[in-house]
């Protein structure tokens, strides 16, 4: 019984003392400083693969999250570059490649000028 009511009594001051962050812009610039680090430090990134030009867009878009972070509030800035940074990042790690068509090539050539009379 009596660990039920310091259970109560605990997390009922928990949830009081929970509070949302008053301000949220550290956080985002904090996160988007991490991320494009994580991104920009693979030595594939510069490289003509999915996977490099993929990295390459990522980092595009924490660069231009940071530039409008000042001009933005903070969560228009989250809900307008978090959903393609996301789907950017899961194609990143998916390990796909593109897929390269050869043209196949003629052993024939046409002779336009050819007459048979």
């Amino acid at each position: 019984m009596n660990i039920n009511k310091y259970l109560i009594i605990l997390s009922s001051i928990s949830l009081l003392c929970a509070q949302l962050p008053t301000n949220v812009e550290p956080i985002v610039y904090k996160q988007m400083i991490l991320l494009k680090s994580k991104l920009g430090s693979n030595p594939i990134v510069w490289q003509d693969t999915r996977e490099g030009y993929l990295r390459n867009r990522a980092v595009r878009v924490c660069e231009m999250a940071l530039d409008s972070l000042g001009q933005i509030p903070a969560v228009d800035l989250i809900k307008k570059y978090y959903p393609e940074l996301d789907s950017l990042y899961m194609k990143i790690n998916d390990g796909k490649e593109y897929d390269v068509r050869l043209p196949v090539n003629k052993n024939y050539q046409i002779n336009y000028f050819y007459s048979s009379s």
